[in-house]
């Protein structure tokens, strides 16, 4: 009954919201508009999970139901209420399909992330498999499926937590209410977040390691806690499986990490830092699998994403070891001046990611009194971190490390409110579940859609880059209103989405002075002929919100631009205006130039070696880790082991010998 009313006073007032609704939104965001009874119905969803928490038994269907409902309530907000689907580069991903669609190649000189196609390549593949030309749908719901999808994994990846179930389906729950990251739109970045999770899942579940390797020194035993006793594993039993299982299980990982590979940048090295870190724990049995995983991601970037580096080295190392820099552009530098309520949104997600943390590392302490040694998941959460060493990744880092710690951060926050193996003992969890369930459901509706003001997309922001598609033979450039034209160089539009090689997206410095236009006049004479410039509420609210701008600057600025002679409006909705000069200034119109097509390779005798060296190398290494799980143990065993490991010597060096000649020649 509690579960239909939360349902009932949740959904049932969304149905007279629309558009006007919407656009009454302030700094808050979404939150801001939602019905005082839909707020209403999510507390009492966080209520009847902990309810289902209090309970002597678990009702799994019960549980199950209401997290999934949970799940669909958060996320599927947008997807119900707006009229577009939202967030401006799940648009400009379209882009990337339609050029694999039109040409079939990538195109490396338009975007650094053509280093990395195999998501597109894999989505367009199956958008033609399945007869998809309307992506519309796609992009409005595909962020909740995948926080459907990622709970597979997650609950896979508790089978190997020695706990009870009032802590497994807190640690899920939890989990869902920690998914305001943002990272799950159509993106490479959301798609192998799902291969991490099943990843170490995996790992966890079949390749720990039970005992000590053969070899290790024995320790004298520890001295029993004066709390708890002697300790143990916080670990459960390796689930069993046959040598043939075992071995189509790794190939299953090693196909998980090459897809990653080749979608994402980052999510390789974190799996790889993840399982590296578990097997000097001595938490994982495949001891040889970083090596070949290590070689696999060393020669994709080294080899086929030489377009993303070439020449521009400093951008890939520039940031390596700077870490106070990179969690100061992560975090700090994203606090500046702006709206005053919109910062909230900011602090909140401070305080929140804080908050789960700190809640972990609570869980870690309470385990230790509790008589438990918790090795893996302290892995999961902290090896994520050390990703602020690497790099700033466009000021995102902070947002990407605490997506990556999430799966051992809420396991080990449920395990600071149920700490103990069993169920025997319940007191106050459930309670403080509840508590701490309706803190982070707040929060969520604040951190996730506070940005909705400038991530929404209208339908004459639509309309807008309609026009520009339609006038951009052969090629087009759009001029957009930035802040910052050097470092801010997205905008809040669905742009992108055809025409990759035809349209250029420049931005231009955004007047506080809407009356100021000369400079902004300058730029699109000097722009070329067939030049637009384009002004939509998005990207005004963003300049607002974060920069700023004053309230009425948007209808100020249009207001200036129609009296200039120079300019001349040729779209206009409530949502956007499209201006060209109106005389056509001198000069040809460029031909589209994608350059060449996709991957590219700079071959030089080293090259030539190291691209020799390497396809052995991953197959000796390969076969030596199904050996490892699939060969029954003895001296034949070691023998094939050692022998293999001294002949891959060899091709490493001459593979590493490749890849710094063509580091330092190239770059």
């Amino acid at each position: 009954g509690l579960l239909a009313v939360a349902l009932t006073l949740f959904w049932l007032p969304l149905r007279g919201m629309g558009d006007a609704a919407l656009d009454r939104m302030n700094g808050l965001g979404l939150v801001s508009v939602l019905p005082p009874a839909t707020l209403a119905g999510a507390a009492l969803l966080v209520t009847a999970y902990g309810c289902a928490l209090w309970l002597a038994r678990p009702r799994r269907v019960l549980l199950a139901a209401v997290l999934l409902l949970t799940v669909v309530a958060l996320h599927a907000l947008p997807a119900v209420l707006e009229t577009e689907p939202r967030f401006a580069t799940a648009w400009q991903h379209l882009g990337f399909l339609d050029q694999l669609g039109r040409t079939g190649t990538a195109a490396p000189d338009l975007d650094a992330r053509w280093s990395w196609p195999g998501f597109f390549a894999m989505a367009q593949f199956l958008a033609q498999a399945c007869g998809v030309t309307d992506f519309t749908e796609v992009l409005r719901w595909w962020p909740l499926t995948l926080e459907l999808l990622y709970l597979a994994p997650l609950f896979l990846l508790l089978k190997a937590v020695r706990a009870g179930w009032r802590a497994k389906w807190c640690a899920a729950w939890l989990f869902a209410l920690c998914g305001w990251v943002g990272q799950d739109y159509f993106s490479p970045q959301g798609f192998t977040y799902l291969l991490y999770l099943a990843f170490t899942a995996i790992l966890l579940v079949w390749f720990r390691a039970p005992h000590p390797p053969p070899g290790t020194p024995h320790r004298l035993p520890r001295r029993p806690h004066r709390l708890s006793g002697g300790r143990q594993p916080g670990e459960a039993a390796v689930t069993p499986a046959g040598r043939g299982q075992r071995a189509v299980l790794l190939a299953v990982l090693i196909g998980l990490f090459a897809a990653s590979a080749a979608g994402h940048q980052l999510t390789p090295f974190v799996m790889l830092g993840v399982l590296t870190v578990l097997v000097l724990a001595r938490r994982s049995c495949l001891r040889g699998l970083p090596l070949l995983l290590g070689v696999m991601v060393a020669a994709w970037l080294g080899f086929l994403a030489e377009p993303y580096w070439s020449g521009h080295l400093h951008e890939l190392f520039g940031g390596l070891g700077g870490i106070g820099g990179n969690v100061a552009s992560s975090v700090t530098d994203r606090i500046g001046g702006g709206d005053a309520t919109h910062k909230l949104v900011l602090y909140a997600r401070m305080a929140l990611a804080g908050g789960v943390l700190a809640l972990a590392c609570w869980g870690v302490l309470r385990r230790r009194l509790a008589g438990f040694t918790e090795r893996a998941l302290p892995v999961l959460a902290g090896v994520p971190f050390l990703a602020f060493g690497m790099q700033s990744y466009g000021g995102e880092m902070a947002l990407r490390v605490f997506l990556f710690a999430l799966p051992g951060a809420c396991v080990l926050a449920a395990l600071a409110l149920f700490p103990h193996g069993t169920d025997a003992r319940r007191g106050l969890g459930p309670l403080v579940a509840l508590l701490t369930g309706l803190i982070l459901t707040t929060g969520f509706l604040v951190t996730r859609w506070g940005n909705e003001q400038f991530e929404r997309i209208r339908p004459g922001e639509v309309a807008a880059m309609e026009y520009v598609y339609a006038h951009d033979r052969p090629t087009a450039r759009l001029l957009w209103f930035s802040d910052d034209p050097v470092n801010s160089v997205t905008p809040a539009m669905p742009w992108g989405a055809k025409d990759m090689a035809r349209v250029r997206y420049q931005p231009v410095l955004a007047p506080r002075d809407p009356a100021r236009l000369d400079p902004v006049v300058t730029a699109l004479r000097d722009a070329g002929p067939q030049s637009y410039l384009v002004v939509n509420h998005g990207q005004s609210e963003a300049l607002r919100l974060n920069a700023g701008y004053g309230d009425h600057w948007e209808r100020r600025l249009r207001t200036s631009l129609d009296r200039r002679p120079e300019l001349r409006r040729v779209l206009s909705n409530e949502h956007a205006a499209v201006y060209e000069l109106t005389r056509r200034p001198p000069g040809e119109v460029p031909r589209p130039r994608p350059g060449p097509a996709g991957p590219r390779v700079t071959w030089t005798p080293w090259t030539v070696a190291g691209a020799a060296a390497a396809a052995p190398l991953i197959l000796l290494l390969t076969a030596r880790e199904v050996l490892r799980v699939a060969a029954a143990p003895g001296t034949r065993r070691r023998r094939w082991l050692r022998a293999s490991f001294w002949c891959a010597m060899p091709l490493l060096a001459v593979f590493l010998a490749s890849l710094v000649q063509r580091f330092l020649t190239l770059s």
